[in-house]
């Protein structure tokens, strides 16, 4: 159980909900001038409320007003169990039946029925409307609540109250979504002199740190702010860290009041954003209207609404009473999140409901921006729908294909990235198995491809393996599936690449090797250029040089420079005479090595430069010396 649950008030107006906070917590939620010369709830209110277990709980007072029921929707969206307040000089009125559906329609489950103004009747009229009562009740979520009589302005009832929702609430479980990043919806903000702003509203996700980082959406079209905290409260009381399901005000110094209206969400960094679109489980109340494809609607979410079109993904028409699996296109983007409770208004009055259509949750709050079909859609939400997460992230993996996705990627989309399915081709990269298994057959077959064209290379390198794969696997996704066939005996891996297992570098026209070793050895110091060999030869340059290169990593040839290639046993004659000679005078200008090659400056010079580089010898001045000499 959670050490903080947040309890909201519902029912019909005038029923006596704030009077009945008041009496319970001390706190008079009707906190405007408005509402105190009206005698209603116009706001949220909100209150502590510490029950005899020490249980904590948050009070939201909601008001019962039918014109008001988008601020009711705006906190009954954060709550985990319900106080369903009916005057039992009245019962249950129109009001009360959509507070009741919203809340059904939210997932709260658990709730203690109030029967205020007991007072106010005679005992067999109290016991009648508490039947009453318990018969409305048994077809909605609060079947089989405890009914407590009350009466908040004798006290009577107070003590049996709070004893029923201390039983209640201990045996609750949070329903306030408490992992995934942190994100707080704004039901309400303003200004402290100081302090600057400060906004309220019902944490969800993950727990708010006092000088910590968030991202600010503003509801208002306002660019993105990231800020730091520099204060939090939990009902009034200054806290370092606010934990999720509790109500929380934040200080938020550096953001102008007109850009928080309710709505707005403060969150995690980087782990959330508007949504143009979400995809969701949407469920009718009886009452409703059939609801065809392409139906405008309004949409409650968190603390804001919006206008939207509903697509039917599996069905063309949702009937009263019914589910299904439909997308939902706002007017104007909004934040959302994968698990998020939501409420359905239509443009035309139902019985016992009031304007609420309907309701459902969020199944997937970024979904994939390109055309499919809409039976494909419904098959991969129905896994979501049916709590196999672990099926649904398989299959939005598996549409990734090749490319996977990052974890800054994921972490934007989900709510939680707990037992996601897939390869970790990285610390933050995910492929899709099957995808995966594509990219470690390309792999080899490039590794078979390359060493074909290049029989010549010991090891194919990752730049040649990356032009032959396909640019939909990333580096990260191409190098983990190399490594893996190496594990698995496919390719033998070494520092400077990969290759078939057995292969050995070799010229795939070994005539051409022994004409060219033939050639070289012939010319001494004097060869000449791999141009003119190559045309002497009938050679490709590009076949040429490959072999010249082999032949080096065989020790045959040496390289003094890009056009030149020298016999290994001429090369190795002159060094032991630069040796000697240096040995016995000191010094060499180029005079004397030019004696000692009996070659002109073409074949000199480049050979003097090959000793340097070596790290035989060292120029200074006009002269070599011995290196370390």
């Amino acid at each position: 159980m959670s050490d903080a649950l947040v309890l909201g008030t519902a029912g019909h107006i005038d029923h006596g909900k704030t009077a009945l906070v008041r009496a319970l917590t001390g706190v008079d939620c009707d906190r405007l001038p408005e509402e105190k010369a009206r005698g209603i709830t116009i706001e949220l209110g909100f209150a502590p409320l510490v029950l005899a277990s020490g249980l904590r709980l948050s009070v939201i007072d909601v008001p019962g007003h039918e014109r008001l029921v988008h601020t009711m929707v705006s906190g009954a969206t954060g709550i985990d169990l319900v106080l369903f307040v009916v005057a039992a000089d009245e019962g249950i009125m129109p009001q009360s039946r959509e507070h009741l559906a919203i809340c059904d329609l939210l997932g709260i489950e658990r709730g203690v029925v109030a029967l205020t103004k007991a007072d106010a009747v005679e005992r067999d009229l109290l016991e009648l409307a508490q039947l009453e009562a318990a018969e409305e009740l048994e077809q909605t979520c609060l079947r089989g609540a405890p009914i407590v009589p009350v009466s908040a302005l004798a006290g009577t009832g107070l003590d049996q109250l709070r004893q029923a929702l201390d039983g209640v609430a201990r045996a609750a479980p949070p329903r306030t979504l408490r992992d995934g990043p942190a994100w707080l919806p704004v039901d309400r903000a303003f200004a402290m002199r100081g302090f600057g702003t400060v906004v309220t509203g019902t944490l969800r996700g993950a727990p708010l740190e006092e000088g910590m980082a968030v991202e600010v959406w503003s509801d208002a079209g306002r660019a993105p702010r990231e800020l730091r905290i520099r204060g939090l409260q939990v009902h009034g009381e200054a806290c370092q860290r606010a934990l999720p399901g509790s109500r929380v005000a934040v200080n938020v110094p550096g953001v102008e009041l007109e850009a928080v209206p309710r709505g707005s969400v403060v969150a995690t960094p980087e782990r959330v954003e508007p949504r143009p679109r979400v995809e969701a489980e949407l469920r009718l109340l009886p009452g409703a209207q059939p609801l065809k494809h392409g139906a405008r609607v309004g949409v409650h979410l968190g603390t804001a609404a919006r206008g939207a079109r509903v697509s039917l993904l599996d069905r063309a028409l949702l009937a009263p009473g019914g589910s299904a699996l439909v997308e939902l296109r706002f007017d104007r983007p909004l934040v959302a999140v994968e698990g998020d409770r939501f409420v359905l208004r239509g443009h035309r009055r139902i019985a016992n409901a009031g304007w609420t259509w309907g309701g459902g949750r969020i199944l997937d709050a970024a979904p994939h921006p390109g055309r499919r079909k809409r039976a494909e859609r419904a098959a991969e939400l129905a896994l979501a729908a049916a709590g196999e997460r672990e099926k649904w992230l398989a299959a939005r993996l598996a549409r990734r294909g090749w490319r996977g996705q990052t974890k800054a990627e994921l972490a934007r989309e989900l709510r939680s990235l707990e037992n996601l399915p897939g390869v970790r081709v990285s610390a933050e990269h995910w492929v899709d198995p099957g995808a995966f298994a594509a990219i470690r057959e390309a792999a080899v077959n490039a590794v078979r491809a390359q060493i074909a064209a290049a029989p010549t290379d010991a090891f194919a390198g990752f730049a040649q393996l990356r032009a032959r794969v396909p640019a939909l696997a990333s580096d990260a996704a191409l190098r983990a599936a190399l490594d893996a066939e190496a594990r698995a005996g496919a390719l033998e891996a070494a520092s400077s690449g990969w290759r078939m297992p057995g292969h050995r570098a070799h010229a795939s026209n070994s005539s051409l090797a022994r004409s060219l070793l033939a050639r070289l050895a012939a010319s001494g110091l004097a060869p000449d250029t791999l141009e003119a060999i190559a045309r002497e030869l009938g050679a490709d340059p590009r076949e040429l040089r490959a072999v010249c290169e082999l032949l080096v990593r065989e020790q045959k040839l040496v390289r003094v420079s890009s056009e030149l290639f020298f016999d290994a046993a001429a090369v190795a004659s002159l060094r032991e005479r630069v040796i000697a000679r240096l040995r016995a005078n000191g010094s060499l200008d180029p005079t004397a090595y030019k004696q000692l090659t009996g070659q002109s400056r073409k074949h000199t010079v480049p050979l003097m430069e090959h000793f340097d580089a070596e790290k035989l010898t060292v120029r200074r001045g006009n002269v070599r010396v011995l290196r370390g000499g």
